[in-house]
């Protein structure tokens, strides 16, 4: 098993091309999942077998997910995602939001051990995935909302500088220095222009 799964994921924008998003935290990967306000797209689950299989392609693990345990997991995306929104707002976490977040964290997680295999079961993989929610809020001023104008996703910044702007380099990060560089080249055309036109002679 897993236990330090990376992050990231492929997201399919509206005009059908697919690109990565690192989100920077596992537990805002969870929440993206379909936790989000937006089009029906974004959801990834559809039923038990859907989470079970996100556990097996995040954490490496065979755990089976009755309907019960789905009802929770969407609660904690929902709540994750409440959260996260409120911090890259720059208000504060709704109390629902951060019960059900504390109520999680607070059971047991899966344990790192040395040889023997930790226990799992989709219970203490929720918790693991709220405690990794607390972590990435308990730096709110770190979750940050994309910088292109036309993009709302938010990721946990974890670099170094603590300047990430982009949701991606390759997508908007590329789309935003094309645009700055046309619009450079514009400007500099109306400039140019201008400097060529003929000065108008006075005569008295």
């Amino acid at each position: 098993m897993n236990l330090a799964p990376p992050t990231g994921q492929w997201f399919v924008a509206d005009d059908g091309q697919r690109w990565w998003f690192d989100s920077g935290s596992i537990a805002l990967d969870f929440a993206y999942t379909g936790g989000f306000p937006g089009p029906e797209a974004w959801e990834l689950w559809h039923g038990p077998e859907d989470i079970a299989r996100w556990w097996r392609e995040r954490f490496d693990v065979e755990v089976p997910v009755d309907e019960e345990e789905a009802v929770r997991a969407r609660d904690l995306r929902r709540a994750i995602a409440d959260a996260v929104l409120a911090a890259a707002a720059g208000t504060a976490i709704p109390g629902g939001a951060a019960s059900v977040i504390d109520e999680a964290a607070a059971r047991p997680d899966v344990p790192r051990q040395l040889r023997a295999e930790p226990a799992v079961s989709c219970e203490r993989l929720l918790a693991t995935i709220a405690r990794a929610a607390v972590a990435a809020l308990e730096r709110p001023e770190r979750v940050r909302v994309c910088g292109a104008d036309d993009c709302a996703v938010m990721y946990l910044d974890i670099s170094r500088s603590g300047n990430r702007a982009w949701c991606s380099m390759r997508r908007c990060g590329n789309r935003q220095k094309v645009r700055a560089l046309r619009a450079r080249r514009a400007a500099s055309e109306i400039t140019d222009d201008g400097a060529s036109q003929p000065r108008e002679e006075h005569h008295s």
